[in-house]
């Protein structure tokens, strides 16, 4: 694909950073239209974006905006049915994290791309960021060993406003959904899915996780321990611990870390400097017009019953720190 004009779901600050970030892909990317909510704030966004086609209806949306894919960024529980409409079609979908609310939504979206033959990836961007990609390969090359342990942490102390995108049930609010998925990710990517998992929470008034703490086990002893906030502002670091030495991945570990330290227990420490061009999300565009172009609907670097195992495992979180949206369930 030589050229790609791109839909835009969600005039927020991510799909701010995503449009930026398209001038770093090899190919041509055009800003071609925006969906939003209200008309002032999706003119604004297109204005500041050089975006010709603006839209507050997502029909409209699909019927004329002149697109070859779409990138959606809507609070959570608008996701679902955003890109069912999409996939139905064949509009090629990048969906940001969580890509659904649970696993139903989930395994609706990957059966409607398979019956479509359309591409559906989840926009777990950091699954493509160089930094996370060295090290999978330290980790593949044996650098630091057996892998024993993982802790990973998110936390940002978010503004108390209960009609926000953080703390409102109605737009899937908590920690979890929005920072603790990266943590998940990051044990399901390096050690799979968990043999156990227990979870406790610190709720809101509404019920949402405020704070939520994870411990996957694993059958041959690893394990993972795993944090998120709303409420407390920390480091965010993830450690990776094997039995020949540490690799850190330096705050903040899920963007643009400031290095990779690896501490090998005989040999010292030495920290690798993260540098690209953006915050980095061509990585994963450039994943997605490739996998388009060979003809694929799904990634084999972030597949889709990938996707579906890490929604697994956050409904069961939720269920074991009582956290329901019951309106999506």
């Amino acid at each position: 694909m030589k050229r790609t004009r791109w839909g835009i779901i969600g005039p927020g600050n991510i799909a701010h950073d995503f449009v930026n970030d398209l001038a770093f892909v090899a190919t041509q990317q055009v800003r071609q239209a925006v969906l939003g909510r209200t008309e002032e704030n999706t003119r604004k966004f297109a204005a500041n974006n050089n975006i010709p086609q603006v839209f507050t209806d997502l029909d409209e949306f699909i019927k004329k905006a002149k697109i070859d894919a779409v990138y959606i960024a809507t609070p959570h529980t608008l996701h679902y049915e955003q890109a069912l409409a999409c996939l139905e079609k064949r509009i090629p979908v990048l969906c940001e994290k969580p890509m659904t609310i649970n696993a139903e939504q989930a395994q609706e979206l990957i059966d409607a791309a398979a019956a479509n033959n359309t591409f559906l990836m989840e926009g777990m961007w950091v699954r493509f960021l160089p930094s996370i990609c060295q090290v999978i390969d330290m980790i593949r090359k044996g650098t630091i060993g057996n892998i024993i342990s993982i802790k990973a942490s998110m936390s940002y102390k978010a503004p108390r406003d209960q009609e926000s995108r953080y703390f409102n049930p109605e737009l899937g609010g908590g920690s979890l959904l929005d920072l603790g998925i990266y943590p998940v990710f990051l044990a399901l990517l390096l050690l799979g899915k968990p043999n156990a998992i227990k979870a406790v929470g610190k709720l809101s008034g509404e019920e949402i996780d405020e704070a939520c703490s994870v411990l996957f086990h694993y059958k041959n002893g690893q394990y993972a321990v795993l944090e998120s906030s709303l409420v407390t502002q920390t480091e965010s670091v993830a450690e990776i611990t094997g039995d020949r030495g540490v690799i850190k991945i330096l705050s903040p570990w899920n963007e643009k870390p400031e290095g990779i330290q690896l501490d090998l227990f005989e040999a010292g420490k030495i920290v690798y400097p993260c540098k690209w061009d953006g915050k980095g999300f061509q990585f994963e565009v450039e994943e997605m017009l490739d996998c388009i172009e060979n003809n694929k609907i799904s990634s084999d670097r972030l597949p889709h019953q990938f996707s579906l195992t890490m929604i697994k495992i956050m409904d069961e979180i939720r269920q074991q720190i009582h956290v329901k949206y019951d309106m999506y369930e």
